[in-house]
């Protein structure tokens, strides 16, 4: 599968506008570690071995899955840290980084305008919200709705803004979580690909949060990815990439994810463990 980041590139190949210039390398790849200069800070250096030591478990899990770890793009997650932290990893090279709510987007996204950062949003989106997070983010992962959908519809035609999605799925049944059935999502499917101003990028889900034998993390995850499939068989070019992508898989459940097929893991706590010296 395409990653997102492959992904952006090949939209803007394709005259998709409205979205920043694609990095020179992809934002997830191991290698990118940027010249400091004179001597990395200890932020940097704890974010730059927490960073290294994710890029390794996806790389290992990509080998055991016999899948390519280019294809998997490393999402920062931001929620749980400051500025200056955020800041620092774009230092360290990352250009596309996520936020789970409104007012922390719009903080952040404005303490870093000066940098090429690409936003995304990966949390529960209220419609009344919409028009403020889409100002900022770029690509939305939690797309839970066929009434959200036709919202961001409507809003993006008004202003004018390309942006693209994920389509967020609830295959484990618990209310605390959102996201629509299959067949909702194949509705707002058919309305994400009607509109000028959406791309569809794929689908979003999480593992459940207390699984059982009958609804565990890995047959979550693989159950996303035969839907994937079969919405893929149904339509391809109804996909950005001609592919549909998977945003699942977190800190705790990354090798599950790739395993089944993830292209985006939403990484947050393993990039700001403490070191041994006690940073971050």
């Amino acid at each position: 599968m395409t990653s997102p980041t492959r992904a952006y590139t090949l939209c803007l190949k394709s005259g998709f506008t409205g979205l920043r210039p694609a990095p020179p390398l992809p934002v997830h790849a191991p290698w990118l570690v940027p010249t400091l200069s004179p001597l990395p800070s200890p932020l940097l250096s704890s974010l730059q071995t927490n960073r290294q030591a994710v890029h390794l478990r996806i790389e290992r899990a990509a080998r055991a899955a016999d899948r390519d770890p280019a294809d998997i793009q490393l999402l920062p997650v931001t929620k749980a840290v400051d500025q200056a932290t955020t800041r620092a990893l774009y230092d360290l090279g990352e250009r596309e980084l996520a936020e789970n709510r409104a007012q922390a987007l719009e903080d952040k996204a404005s303490a870093l305008d000066d940098t090429e950062v690409r936003w995304h949003f990966i949390g529960h989106l209220q419609r009344n919200k919409a028009r403020r997070v889409l100002k900022w983010a770029e690509v939305m992962h939690s797309v839970d709705s066929m009434a959200l959908t036709a919202a961001l519809v409507r809003i993006c035609a008004d202003e004018n803004w390309q942006r693209q999605i994920y389509l967020q799925l609830n295959l484990t049944g618990e209310d605390a979580k959102h996201g629509m059935q299959a067949t909702e999502c194949r509705e707002a499917l058919a309305l994400a690909v009607e509109s000028d101003h959406l791309q569809v990028l794929g689908l979003m889900g999480m593992a459940p949060l207390h699984p059982t034998d009958g609804c565990s993390t890995d047959s979550v995850f693989r159950s996303l990815g035969v839907l994937a499939g079969q919405l893929e068989s149904e339509g391809a070019s109804r996909f950005a990439t001609g592919h549909c992508g998977l945003s699942m898989g977190m800190s705790s459940d990354l090798e599950a994810a790739v395993s089944a097929g993830s292209t985006c893991l939403r990484i947050g706590s393993d990039l700001y463990a403490a070191s041994e010296g006690g940073e971050l």
